[in-house]
């Protein structure tokens, strides 16, 4: 549903989103951005964000609370090392390492990059996920026959907003089913993969692609299973670049990620719901003073809401910082960390935990917390006597 502006002219969902994005960094949605939300998908503050395609890890840049995200130079560097050698010589190593690790002759099967000849933007991606879905067609009802393609996109419903996702190797054609592959330039050495979380965080990327790849099959009227619950991912083999093949069952995360894309809300009912004049404008606004900044991201907190779990904000949301220091700062329970947070329902802040752990009587919204923490009071005063003052000297 439209609704519409102070002006009176209406507005549509995306307008609506478009003037809260105003001119912060935008972000499309994509693999790692959508396991990002995952975690953090309770937030109001980084819903909204999302669904507007807000990039909450640059709207900060330039303050002092400014999350350290990105890859270093060194790591992008060696990622890009990685990817041109597997495309080197008509993507000769690729071709070997699929051959040796999926036991099927790859030498002289065909490699389609799509991420040549198209256009770099919506309508190339439109256009590569239309020819991807053609010949996921074709892998599976055709000839059985070896085909790679390089550069696959997948087109889906995420919120309600179109977005589009570029694989690796999506769509590896073994016996008429369908591999997704996922190139990583982190090692392996001795058979173990030196960072455990990259290797869960290129698994549920893989995972992802296998789920959206078997809706595109449904799309087309072809048996979804057909794409595969294995994945490969492709690493180097210890501390050189000489690929090597891993083959690993997704379908445990499979299933996380869809239940993860049907609890995502739906852009529309995020609309609908938008206090006037709402934007993220002034926060990334980099010619005013931090503080300024600041102070317009607590306001939109405090407009929309939002959640502060340390263990998840710290690690996915580039609001994380700034949403500490407004907890420090109206004394939520939340910077004691989530189980605290949770244990004491009600209680707004770590000075009524105080009051009501001395004795102080509780609210009714207070009233199922109040118990334990006095409680805890009288523990810790038994535990930890309050010292006798100290005599003076004579003089």
């Amino acid at each position: 549903m439209a609704k519409r502006s102070r002006s009176g002219r209406t507005t549509s969902k995306n307008e609506a989103l478009a003037a809260v994005r105003g001119n912060a960094p935008k972000a499309s949605p994509n693999v790692r951005r959508l396991a990002a939300f995952a975690k953090v998908h309770s937030c109001p503050t980084a819903v909204l964000a999302f669904a507007a395609g807000v990039d909450s890890n640059r709207v900060l840049t330039g303050t002092r609370l400014e999350m350290p995200f990105g890859q270093s130079p060194f790591a992008i560097g060696r990622g890009v090392a990685f990817e041109n050698l597997l495309r080197q010589h008509g993507h000769a190593e690729l071709r070997r390492v699929l051959t040796e690790g999926l036991e099927v002759d790859f030498a002289l099967a065909p490699v389609e990059n799509l991420r040549q000849g198209f256009q770099p933007n919506r309508t190339g991606l439109t256009m590569r996920a239309s020819v991807t879905k053609n010949h996921m067609k074709e892998i599976v009802t055709g000839l059985p026959r070896p085909i790679v393609l390089d550069g696959a996109v997948l087109r889906a419903e995420v919120g309600g907003i179109t977005a589009f996702f570029e694989a690796d190797e999506m769509a590896i054609g073994v016996g008429g089913e369908i591999l997704v592959g996922e190139n990583k330039s982190w090692p392996v050495v001795d058979g173990r993969p030196t960072d455990a979380d990259a290797l869960g965080s290129a698994l549920d990327q893989a995972a992802t692609y296998a789920l959206l790849g078997r809706r595109t099959l449904a799309e087309v009227g072809v048996d979804p299973d057909r794409v595969s619950g294995d994945v490969v991912i492709v690493t180097p083999r210890n501390t050189g670049l000489s690929p090597v093949l891993h083959r690993q069952n997704v379908d445990g995360r499979i299933r996380r990620i869809e239940r993860l894309l049907a609890a995502v809300p739906a852009v529309s009912d995020i609309a609908e719901d938008l206090p006037a004049g709402l934007s993220f404008d002034p926060v990334a606004d980099t010619s005013a003073d931090d503080d300024a900044r600041l102070d317009a991201f607590a306001e939109i907190t405090d407009q929309v809401g939002n959640v502060y779990e340390p263990g998840s904000c710290l690690t996915s949301c580039g609001f994380a910082w700034a949403c500490r220091e407004c907890a420090f700062g109206r004394g939520d329970p939340a910077v004691a960390g989530g189980s605290v947070a949770r244990a004491l329902p009600g209680v707004a802040t770590l000075r009524r935990v105080s009051e009501l752990g001395r004795g102080a009587p509780p609210s009714v919204a207070e009233a199922p917390a109040a118990g334990p923490i006095a409680r805890a009071g009288r523990l810790y005063d038994e535990a930890v006597p309050v010292p006798a003052p100290r005599r003076r000297r004579p003089a």
